[in-house]
């Protein structure tokens, strides 16, 4: 990216994929895993969610290796390979859970595309991998229903806006919101026509901490997903939310992750859904991403939750807690007339 930092858009950059997969070669947990190489996907693929527009421009603009394409999205010289690795990269997990070559797959890539909307690249995102990816399982026989968990620190626009009239595919997101400056991602949008009920936003409010993470899954999450019963589960893991990121403004540490991990787990055990696919998002802080994602694995492996360095005494702010479950009632009071 062509600023220094403290520019956001400075953190998103090799370094944090290296630091994090240096963490988990050392903590052992990559030793149980099956490592893929990611393939590259074709300029097909994307178009199957984006416009023939965007895909050309991305393209143009990494052939002359600089510019802006979107808003915190800028083109460097290598921009279009790398981005097709991480669309390949997601092709390639949800390849594996539907032919049931493995239950989980984590799908370590970057750029992130979760903002990245049919028409328009942003948000440091280009191609929306998950998007890519989940339209793709929907093309396979044994797949009719697909459910996504958004827990990146920001309000998957780009996934919103593509499946919002799909009621084939869920899209959870639970993101940082901003209730001063209203913007996308508030609970009142619910997807369109036979898609209603089925786009389920829950905005909690800046420096939230686990105990809101950890309500909102058990009263929204889980009966949502139980209800929907999706054959496949993606989720796009987003770890900008963790209280030491420089990007995202919210209070949780390791623990959180790790019951994401392990609820999504327990979730796919009991809907007997085929696993899950876990698609890397935010997370720019290079020494806390890789324990966080070292949380969700264990989480996903059934172990019990890691003590981490990160997981601090931090001030409990009652009336954000308090505010949360307000606003969970209100998630809830909005959706469930649509089930």
């Amino acid at each position: 990216m062509p600023f220094p930092k403290p520019h956001i858009e400075s953190f998103e950059n090799p370094i944090r994929i290296q630091v994090a997969e240096l963490h988990l070669e050392k903590s052992g947990i990559l030793a149980r895993a099956q490592r893929v190489k990611a393939p590259k996907a074709t300029l097909n693929d994307v178009r199957s969610v984006h416009s023939n527009y965007l895909v050309d421009t991305v393209e143009l603009m990494s052939d002359i290796g600089m510019g802006q394409l979107g808003e915190s999205s800028y083109a460097s010289p290598d921009l279009l390979r790398t981005a097709l690795l991480a669309v390949g990269g997601a092709l390639k997990g949800s390849d594996m859970v539907t032919s049931q070559e493995t239950e989980h797959a984590f799908v370590l890539m970057r750029p992130p595309g979760h903002h990245a909307t049919s028409s328009n690249p942003m948000g440091l995102c280009y191609f929306n991998n998950v998007a890519i990816s989940v339209r793709h399982a929907l093309k396979q026989k044994n797949v009719n229903k697909v459910s996504i968990v958004d827990f990146d620190n920001h309000h998957g626009n780009g996934t919103s806006e593509i499946f919002y009239s799909d009621p084939n595919v869920q899209l959870i997101s639970i993101h940082e919101y901003d209730y001063e400056n209203y913007g996308l991602g508030h609970y009142s949008e619910t997807g369109h026509g036979k898609a209603a009920g089925t786009n389920i936003n829950i905005p909690l409010i800046e420096t939230s901490s686990d105990s809101s993470y950890d309500e909102a899954f058990k009263r929204i999450i889980v009966p949502a997903l139980e209800r929907f019963n999706p054959d496949i589960l993606f989720v796009s893991a987003g770890y900008d939310a963790h209280y030491a990121d420089p990007v995202g403004n919210m209070d949780v540490d390791s623990r959180t992750f790790w019951k994401f991990g392990s609820n999504i787990r327990k979730i796919v055990n009991s809907l007997n859904t085929m696993g899950s696919v876990w698609v890397l998002e935010g997370g720019y802080n290079a020494f806390v991403l890789g324990p966080s994602i070292e949380a969700s694995l264990l989480g996903l492996l059934g172990n019990s939750t890691p003590a981490f360095d990160d997981q601090i005494e931090r001030e409990i702010h009652a009336p954000i807690i308090d505010a949360n479950k307000e606003i969970i009632d209100k998630v809830l009071e909005t959706i469930m007339p649509l089930w």
